[in-house]
């Protein structure tokens, strides 16, 4: 009786009429790489990363992965421990995608990447990138502008970010799909 079951289950399952349960089940592997500071202040690429800035990117990309993880959404795999040379060398968001290459290494579907770019101290940008780590494929692109360097405004910046472009729009995303 239980094989039956199982065997009427699986047909069922093979003729999609539960693949939106399934789908609805399953979480995309989400590799998520440190945080990177792009510094085109007066000075900045000369005199590099400062200490507290490290410090603060280091903050930043631990709130990013939890508030990715507590989304629900993704599978989060945390990606700083990858052996790509420009992951290490923090140097992902100028390799023209080649973090879906590196997160493919790690066994994700899809790449989170993110980067503060400094104009000047007042005068700040925040950008999330995610690609299909299979294709490569840009599949959310989000920025904001932010006004000062503090822990607070980049922790304001990433929060909202995450919230309002990424994690929002795609749960109304698999609402729409569950719907159909």
């Amino acid at each position: 009786m239980r094989q039956t079951a199982k065997l009427i289950f699986a047909i069922v399952l093979a003729c999609g009429a539960l693949a939106p349960l399934a789908l609805a089940q399953t979480r995309p592997k989400l590799a998520v790489f440190d945080l990177e500071l792009d510094d085109f202040s007066a000075g900045g690429p000369l005199a590099g990363e400062s200490a507290a800035e490290t410090e603060r990117l280091a903050r930043m990309s631990k709130l990013a992965r939890e508030l990715l993880a507590q989304s629900g959404l993704f599978e989060v795999i945390d990606a700083s421990a990858s052996e790509n040379p420009e992951a290490k060398a923090h140097w992902l968001r100028k390799c023209n995608g080649c973090e879906a290459e590196a997160a493919r290494a790690l066994g994700a579907d899809l790449v989170f990447l993110g980067f503060f770019r400094k104009i000047s101290v007042m005068e700040q940008m925040l950008e999330l990138r995610i690609r299909d780590a299979r294709t490569g494929e840009l599949v959310n692109l989000s920025h904001t502008d932010y006004r000062g360097e503090t822990d607070e405004s980049w922790r304001r910046a990433l929060t909202w970010l995450i919230r309002h472009r990424l994690v929002e729009p795609e749960r109304a995303r698999r609402e729409r799909e569950g719907a159909r």
